[in-house]
């Protein structure tokens, strides 16, 4: 049996929001390519980027008020939203418990979903949130090693359903699992050092992009890229050729992120991690490289 809870209320404004972001975006990406290289022009490029984000996180929280639902069957009580699928075994349920209060929050983040996550409770044991934040009171499921709050639309219906699967006894194994549906969810940092990697490498290339772009009108037409052994200028360039060192930061981010991607799906995360820094170090050095060419 399939219960839904009552329709998050907010979703359809999400898809309208989502939709001004890209009708935004695009204009702001036909402004920078018009713009002249300056300072403008990377803001307008540093804010398309982060809207990215932005915007991929609100489509996911979208389709999460779009999808939640609880299934019953006679072996477990199986969540679903999105692209994840919680099973827990009916024979592990210790108690249920009706008509009790959501946590209050408030986090912008999270919307149009705020109350589709995973918080601490007082008793370190995790309090997995699936419930529509509108409704005032949740059945809470206490599995043992977890709680979980859940608003279905026909409370009563649901309890019951639950209770009579219960009587009628488990039909086969089941084992408690949360697990992502969608082959690309194992190909992605899974913590945060490796998310904080990978970030860091981005914000480098765009630190890199920015201050060339910051001091580009202020530069020379031909600068010196090279020197002898004696200090004698050995190449000189059109100071468009700047841009090759960010590019190169680029592309080896791009190259160390999806190798990296590949290796985390495989198991060898630490050989991801030391990609993912070294494209950092990469960083580092193109950005020394950059301010000694325009200084």
């Amino acid at each position: 049996m399939v219960f839904k809870p009552s329709p998050f209320p907010a979703r359809w404004e999400a898809l309208v929001a989502a939709f001004w972001i890209v009708l935004i975006d695009l204009l702001l990406l036909v402004w920078a390519v018009r713009r002249p290289i300056d300072l403008l022009k990377f803001v307008l490029i540093f804010v398309l980027v982060a809207s990215l984000v932005l915007l991929a996180r609100l489509l996911y929280r979208t389709w999460i008020a779009f999808t939640l639902e609880y299934w019953v069957d006679r072996n477990s009580l199986t969540l679903r939203w999105a692209n994840v699928q919680a099973v827990i075994p009916l024979s592990t349920i210790r108690r249920i418990v009706v008509d009790e209060p959501l946590p209050k929050f408030n986090w912008l983040w999270l919307w149009p979903t705020p109350a589709v996550r995973t918080v601490a409770t007082v008793e370190d044991i995790p309090l997995h949130l699936c419930a529509n934040h509108t409704v005032e009171e949740a059945v809470y499921i206490d599995a043992g090693d977890a709680l979980y709050a859940l608003t279905p639309a026909d409370a009563p219906a649901f309890i019951a359903a639950l209770q009579e699967h219960y009587r009628m006894g488990e039909a086969g194994i089941v084992e408690a699992s949360f697990n992502r549906r969608l082959w690309v969810d194992r190909w992605q940092p899974a913590d945060r050092l490796g998310t904080w990697l990978l970030g860091s490498g981005l914000f480098g290339v765009l630190l890199i992009f920015g201050v060339l772009m910051i001091s580009f009108p202020d530069l020379a037409d031909v600068l010196t890229v090279r020197y002898n052994s004696a200090g004698l200028p050995e190449e000189i360039r059109e100071k468009s050729a700047l841009f090759r060192l960010p590019v190169i930061s680029l592309l080896v981010w791009i190259t160390n992120a999806v190798v990296g991607i590949i290796l985390t799906g495989s198991s060898h995360r630490t050989g991801a991690y030391m990609l993912w820094a070294g494209a950092i170090v990469v960083d580092i050095f193109m950005l020394l490289a950059v301010v000694s060419l325009i200084t």
